[in-house]
């Protein structure tokens, strides 16, 4: 099998990893998430009618924003209530982990194919869509031009972690190296070099046009078939 390495943040999330992937990996913690405070949530969360994540950073920063209201358990009450539209599992296992349920799940794991299933749901709706500072897919302009009234607010970002030279092991040649999002890349990139031997896996489709984009046509890069990320590391261990 080859070494696998998994591009996360630090410190990683492994609750749900089984014993045997986890000992199966290492972990480059090369990504750093911070909670944003939008002064205008309270307004804009009160407004909507329905909520959209991406990713299950949004969900754990949008309750850090409720809980800091002066009517945090009013909030939270209302939450119940809103229909959640998410993409991907860890999305849908964020949502369990604070007794949510989502309304509606993603069908691929891929922003803007995600986006288009979401059109016909929201036609006439205010969703409310919980995002980082930076976002690769053009969801918002495809809901947009589909006549939908989105707002918008951003309650988190992603920083690349640079390492020190002394924190850095040489990595393994002909290994595979694991990434779930475009700053991933970015990340991994602030701190090593492509050697041409490694295979990059890519969960969706837009983080795989980023890696096209940023190592080069004439690196091996693959799509994970599962949209997972303890399925798509499983997948990794195949090949």
């Amino acid at each position: 099998m080859r070494t696998i390495y998994y591009i996360t943040k630090m410190p990683p999330d492994l609750q749900r990893f089984g014993k045997e992937l986890k000992e199966s990996i290492i972990i480059l913690p090369l990504l750093e998430i911070k909670t944003l405070l939008d002064c205008a949530v309270l307004e804009k969360f009160f407004s909507c009618d329905s909520l959209i994540f991406t990713s299950k950073n949004a969900i754990f920063a949008l309750k850090k924003n409720l809980e800091s209201l002066p009517n945090a358990v009013e909030a939270m009450q209302r939450w119940r209530n809103l229909p959640s539209f998410t993409l991907g599992s860890g999305c849908n296992e964020a949502l369990k982990s604070l007794n949510l349920k989502p309304f509606f799940s993603a069908s691929r794991a891929y922003g803007e194919e995600f986006a288009r299933e979401l059109i016909p749901h929201l036609q006439g709706k205010k969703p409310l869509f919980i995002r980082a500072h930076k976002i690769a897919s053009k969801l918002p302009q495809i809901l947009a031009s589909a006549g939908i009234s989105l707002q918008q607010s951003i309650l988190y970002e992603t920083s690349p972690r640079q390492l020190q030279e002394s924190q850095k092991e040489p990595l393994t040649r002909d290994c595979v190296i694991f990434f779930s999002a475009p700053s991933h890349i970015r990340a991994f990139l602030l701190n090593f070099a492509w050697d041409s031997s490694f295979i990059a896996l890519c969960i969706g489709e837009t983080t795989q046009k980023c890696a096209r984009e940023l190592l080069g046509a004439e690196a091996e890069i693959l799509l994970s078939p599962k949209v997972s990320k303890e399925a798509a590391l499983e997948f990794a261990r195949t090949l």
